[in-house]
């Protein structure tokens, strides 16, 4: 039980240290006026990402020999999985189908309303305004901030801090449960609704993950709500015109 607590300590460090510097950030951002240093925080923030969720991952992972979680769903998982809906053959392929036409369609539902006056009000969650790009340029790196932030975070939260706890604990109740509320506590820069609906939006992660085994599948939920709204909703408000 040394290393996974050695490990949990050291990722819980990192997390901390990423949250310092994305809460700074995010104040950083709300001050800068003009674009190119806008643009240098949204890479500095990929970049963080990959050191403070990617990097302790992997390496993690593969102190522990356990590399194949990236993609095969650990076994440790087994006592949650057992009492969600349990996803193969034609009706896996039928989740997946409907998992993704529901993510397209909402994501396409969405950017329209967007567009309009009177439902501005979908334009974001949480207190974000700050983050949203004012231009081409951000738009590009706010796109790639999406992406990032959903195979970062994934692997992150829904994979390797459950794992750990998992490990230490022998509950997977308890990890997921931690997992998720670490992962709403640390969109408490976007305020009360924020992280509320972040947590809702890590829960339902999770869960897509541990009834379908995929990971890459979190990620790419995790990334098209990120775009949406970050990139598409931004674009088709304005964001597009301005050079």
């Amino acid at each position: 039980m040394i290393l996974p607590n050695a490990l949990l300590l050291a990722s819980l460090m990192a997390l901390l240290w990423f949250l310092k510097g994305d809460l700074l950030g995010y104040r950083r951002i709300k001050r800068l006026p003009d674009t190119a240093s806008r643009q240098k925080t949204y890479r500095l923030w990929i970049a963080k990402a990959g050191l403070a969720f990617v990097l302790p991952a992997v390496i993690g992972l593969a102190l522990l020999g356990r590399l194949d979680a990236l993609v095969t769903i650990p076994p440790e998982f087994d006592a949650i999985r057992g009492l969600l809906p349990s996803l193969a053959g034609d009706s896996r392929a039928e989740m997946l189908g409907l998992i993704g036409g529901s993510a397209l369609g909402g994501l396409v539902i969405g950017a329209v309303l967007a567009t309009r006056r009177n439902w501005r009000i979908l334009k974001t969650i949480g207190n974000v305004g700050s983050l949203l790009p004012r231009n081409r340029p951000e738009i590009a790196h706010a796109a790639a901030m999406a992406i990032a932030a959903g195979v970062s975070e994934e692997i992150a939260f829904r994979l390797f801090l459950p794992l750990l706890i998992a490990l230490i604990t022998g509950n997977a109740f308890v990890a997921f449960g931690v997992a998720i509320a670490v992962f709403g506590a640390m969109h408490r820069y976007q305020g009360r609704v924020g992280v509320i609906a972040t947590s809702l939006v890590g829960a339902l992660m999770a869960a897509i993950y541990l009834m379908t085994g995929e990971l890459w599948l979190a990620m790419l939920l995790h990334a098209l709500i990120d775009l949406n709204s970050l990139a598409l909703r931004p674009a088709l408000t304005g964001a597009w015109r301005a050079a």
